[in-house]
């Protein structure tokens, strides 16, 4: 039940990417490969701090199996502070990738539009962070449905917007791309404004307001945090940021072997959200067992879990491989780009390959992060992405093209998952036979 509505929640978020791109792909292919570019480096960024605020979910998830109102107060008033301040530091990590931009060997007619709608959306690390500290926290409590709600205003009020800016509607201004910037800036402030004043509406929530005030920072509580958190975010970092750089790698193929690869992120990013559902569902549940030490009642919920993640993604396999002629017409309507579309129906079939590591090494994780094991991941993470994927993407995309990347890609998730699951199993069975 808890992963339904993570499920909605991830659907609303994966509702505006894909429908920022068919927008965007009515303004052309460079128009396309521009927000790629530009979304590439916000998430390069942006993807340790969402790391380091699962931590909290986890935290909280265990003391609320105690009802410890008090310190799950101290510790979602850490978690704010944490990631204000990383929000600030990556506002300036963005200038600086702004500065070097010229020097990473991009298509040279989209850098333009890409430091444009860069310079507006590293406004929104701020209003973003913040609200995933509320998310997380209403996470850890099993409280999903003000997630789900405020993500889907926000998602609304984001494609409204979206359609006035670009199209110069009524009193709005004609913005083109750099409309949908705003649009997104903007959708993110309503989220941080309206998730408070709902989880407002739960006693249990109310229980911990009460014990919220100013609370001097203490070294025990952020270290707690921390502990579990910054291998959490190098884990992401590890994995995420390869598939951002794998943009920057198809760039230097061309803007349309980098169109068609942002239609095949767009996809494969869609489908590791949704099953994000059941990794969120995952921490918090074996959180709670681990808590209890229940530890019999944990591996049954991890294994329940992962079967329903294998049934997800080995659907979602199914539907890419037999509709991949088909999907890239969602993003492509000009007949000039017609390449871009040929090139996508080749990704595709390689991503379709492995949707299940992709799904299961996410579900995992969560597992594990459950089980407040975060340090060992983060190198298996380091490995398999960084030692395997990434230069096997690089060396293939010279010898074979944009489709090399994605084998790169696929090879690294196979072996992350692979050895996340021998993690996962070690220390089951351990904690069971050491009871």
């Amino acid at each position: 039940m808890l992963a339904t509505p993570v499920f909605f929640t991830q659907l609303g978020v994966i509702f505006v990417g894909i429908s920022d791109n068919i927008m965007v792909g009515y303004l052309g292919k460079k128009a396309l490969s521009s927000v790629s570019l530009a979304n590439s480096i916000f998430f390069i960024v942006i993807i340790f701090g969402l790391g380091v605020s699962t931590s909290i979910s986890s935290i909280i998830s265990s003391i609320n199996a105690k009802n410890n109102y008090k310190k799950g107060a101290i510790i979602f008033y850490h978690g704010l502070i944490i990631n204000f301040f990383l929000s600030i530091i990556m506002y300036g990590l963005t200038h600086v990738f702004l500065i070097i931009m010229p020097y990473l060997g991009q298509p040279p007619e989209i850098l333009d539009d890409t430091v444009s709608f860069l310079k507006i959306i590293s406004i929104s690390f701020i209003p973003w962070m913040m609200f995933e500290a509320f998310r997380k926290f209403s996470e850890g409590l099993s409280l999903i449905l003000p997630g789900l709600l405020i993500t889907w205003i926000s998602a609304i009020i984001n494609i409204i917007l979206n359609f006035l800016f670009i199209k110069g509607i009524w009193i709005f201004p004609k913005l083109g791309i750099i409309g949908i910037a705003f649009s997104t800036l903007i959708s993110r402030i309503v989220m941080l404004i309206g998730i408070p004043f709902l989880l407002y509406r739960y006693k249990k929530v109310r229980c911990y307001y009460n014990h919220f005030k100013y609370f001097f920072l203490k070294k025990k509580y952020l270290k707690k945090i921390l502990k579990i958190g910054v291998p959490s975010g190098f884990h992401m970092l590890f994995e995420m940021s390869v598939f951002s750089i794998s943009s920057f790698i198809s760039g230097k193929c061309g803007v349309t072997v980098l169109a068609a690869h942002q239609i095949v992120i767009n996809l494969v990013s869609s489908t590791f959200l949704l099953s994000t559902g059941l990794s969120v569902a995952a921490t918090v549940r074996i959180g709670n067992r681990f808590s209890l030490k229940k530890y019999s009642e944990l591996r049954m919920i991890g294994k329940s879990i992962l079967l329903m993640g294998f049934i997800f993604m080995f659907t979602c396999s199914l539907f890419f491989f037999f509709f991949r002629n088909y999907i890239p017409y969602i993003f492509i309507y000009n007949e000039n780009d017609s390449e871009v579309v040929i090139i996508a129906k080749k990704m595709i079939l390689v991503a379709s390959l492995f949707q299940l590591s992709d799904g299961l090494q996410g579900i995992i994780l969560g597992l594990l992060r459950g089980l407040q094991d975060t340090h060992i991941p983060m190198w298996i993470s380091f490995f398999s992405y960084w030692i395997i994927a990434l230069p096997t993407a690089w060396f293939l995309s010279i010898k074979i093209g944009g489709i090399g990347i994605w084998i790169g890609l696929g090879l690294g998730l196979s072996i992350s998952a692979i050895l996340l699951f021998i993690r996962y199993e070690m220390i089951t069975k351990k904690l069971i036979n050491y009871k």
